[in-house]
Formats: C-alpha cells, sequence, structure tokens
C-alpha cells in the first residue's frame, strides 16, 4: 500500500524540457562523434548548476543518445524561471559550438523513476510533439506551458528572449496557436548576431535536404534584426 502511494505521488504537474539533436546518427557513423563529447559536457554542467538542489528545488534531467530532457518536481512560477534559464541557455551553448538541436518546453502530467529511466506522462508526449514538429532549429514555449504562465498572470509577450512564433511553415504541429520561440536576441557583439554566424557555417556543412531547417531559422533571426 506504501509503495503504491509512494508510486502515484511521482504523477505529478510539472514543467518539462526535450531536446532532439539533428544529424546525431551521422556523427557516429563518421566518427565525428568524440568531437561533441566535449560540448556535451559542457552543456550538461550548465544544467548542474541550475540543478543544484538548494538552488533549482530539485531541478532533473536526463539523457540518451540523441534526447535530452530536463524537468522539475513541481508545477511552481519559480520553478518555472530556472528549468526556462537553464533550457535556454543548454539551447544557446549547443547552437554556438554548432550543434544542430531543436527543443521545446511544456507543462502538464508527468510521472517519473529516474533511477530505472521511466518517463511517462502529458508533459512528456507534448514537448516531444512540438519538439519533433519544427522545420527550423529553435527552442519553443509549447501552448501548454503558456497556458499555465497565464493563470500566474505571467505573460510570455513580456518574456524579452522569446517571441510569437508568426512565420509560416516553421511550426507545423496541428496545434500552433500561441508559440513562442526563442529570439536569438542575446549575445550580441559588435552588431554581430554570434547565433546567425553559427547557423550560418552550419547550414554550408549541411546535406542540401536540411538547408530549409536553416533558411527558416535564420530568416526568423533577420526579420526582428
Amino acid at each position: 500500500m506504501e509503495d503504491n502511494k509512494k508510486r502515484k505521488l511521482r504523477y505529478t504537474e510539472r514543467w518539462f524540457a526535450y531536446f532532439d539533436l539533428l544529424g546525431f546518427s551521422n556523427l557516429v557513423r563518421t566518427n565525428e562523434i568524440h568531437n561533441v563529447l566535449p560540448i556535451y559536457e559542457t552543456a550538461l554542467a550548465a544544467i548542474e548548476e541550475k540543478a543544484n538542489p538548494k538552488r533549482s528545488k530539485g531541478l532533473s534531467y536526463s539523457w540518451f543518445s540523441d534526447t535530452f530532457i530536463i524537468f522539475t518536481r513541481g508545477s511552481s512560477l519559480q520553478e518555472f524561471a530556472v528549468i526556462e534559464q537553464a533550457a535556454r541557455l543548454f539551447f544557446q551553448k549547443l547552437i554556438l559550438n554548432k550543434i544542430a538541436v531543436r527543443g521545446a518546453l511544456s507543462y502538464g502530467g508527468l510521472y517519473t523513476q529516474q533511477e530505472k529511466n521511466i518517463f511517462l506522462g502529458e508533459a512528456l508526449m507534448d514537448a516531444y510533439e512540438y519538439g519533433e514538429n519544427q522545420n527550423w532549429l529553435n527552442f519553443i514555449i509549447c501552448p501548454s506551458a503558456y497556458n499555465a504562465l497565464e493563470k500566474f498572470n505571467f505573460p510570455m509577450e513580456e518574456r524579452v528572449h522569446y517571441r510569437l512564433v508568426e512565420q509560416n511553415g516553421v511550426i507545423t504541429h496541428s496545434k500552433n496557436e500561441n508559440v513562442f520561440a526563442f529570439a536569438f536576441n542575446n549575445g550580441t557583439v559588435n552588431f554581430q548576431n554570434p547565433f546567425l554566424s553559427a547557423l550560418t557555417s552550419m547550414k554550408e556543412k549541411s546535406p542540401k535536404s536540411v538547408h530549409k531547417k536553416y533558411d527558416n531559422t535564420i530568416q526568423f533571426i533577420e526579420s526582428h534584426a
């Protein structure tokens, strides 16, 4: 009875971020994975810093192959602030190190047994579906997270690092209302956007079949430069 109660308690409303690395299998096949692993370590170190229980109220993360997840213990606004910053910095580090990635942050029920790598629930499915249904490289706030933030009277419209996605063809999920994306608007030096430089370089080295993803991302940045 006690074990069942503990298991039940693990399913609760949480903030959840999902990341998918693009072209990962090709890195493995071409033996370039050894160039990527140090970058992983740097990016994960940034998450670990935020995951300090004294600072984050228990931010957790896990990863397998080309998939990374970050999630909170609860559903507070403070926990959103922590996971949003950790996830955004993780995304930024990968792009600036020219690692193709896309991600999404959602809100909803989540069941976890981290010691057994068991994760399931609506928060995971929502972030996964929005993460996979993006025809560009970006990190987005899902409508489920947007709606949860509205209940806190915390409008995404006022977040300086995000803006509403109005560009056609970049969010291919059937439900694409109130999706906010990272604006690539911090880190500018001498009027040069380092994200734009990294993405342009990545496109030049990528197969033509994925150039549209880079074009969509670059257009998003340049449209509000």
